[in-house]
């Protein structure tokens, strides 16, 4: 039985050799008499039906780093632009996640978002009973640590969502109160 890491090898040998990309040939280890043997179909149907591998995998650590630093940094631009979204101050961005309020303003602007200058207002009683209601389901969802900021603004958002009427700084500040207070 033909090991199955072969064929990927040899489809991606016969991709580069169609398309002329001979130095990926060479740079995957091949010698060019390799590469004048494997333009035979039956020394190519040796190399894909061998049963046991005829290559090593080297995994690439510093590529695999970059691409999962990229990944996490588009995660966290999507959560900064939610929570800029539904509100959230400079100071708060800047807390968390360490942006200039310009930038802050710029992303605001490609959101098509008013800047906002002074202090949000209070929450009422009635709103902040309604938050806490929600608090209170959500907590109970999601068991998190409260020291844990990220996992504090995922909640926070969700939480905003669900009331409209106020925004993210608003709910941050009343959740951080709670912890501060105790009472969760």
């Amino acid at each position: 039985m033909a090991h199955p890491l072969n064929m990927a090898i040899a489809f991606q040998l016969l991709n580069d050799i169609r398309n002329g990309q001979l130095r990926s040939c060479l740079a995957m280890g091949f010698s060019e008499d390799n590469l004048k043997d494997l333009m035979e179909p039956r020394c190519m149907s040796i190399l894909v039906n061998a049963a046991v591998p005829w290559f090593n995998v080297v995994v690439d650590n510093l590529v695999v780093q970059r691409l999962l630093i990229q990944a996490k940094g588009a995660d966290e631009d999507q959560l900064i632009m939610k929570a800029i979204e539904v509100g959230a101050s400079s100071v708060l961005i800047y807390q968390l996640f360490g942006l200039s309020p310009k930038e802050v303003a710029l992303r605001r602007a490609l959101l098509n978002m008013p800047n906002r200058k002074g202090r949000w207002p209070a929450l009422s009683q009635d709103q902040e009973r309604q938050l806490w209601d929600l608090w209170v389901t959500y907590s109970k969802e999601t068991p998190m640590d409260f020291r844990d900021d990220r996992a504090l603004l995922s909640i926070a958002i969700r939480l905003t969502e669900e009331m409209p009427t106020i925004n993210l700084t608003m709910v941050w500040n009343m959740i951080k109160s709670w912890i501060e207070q105790d009472l969760v």
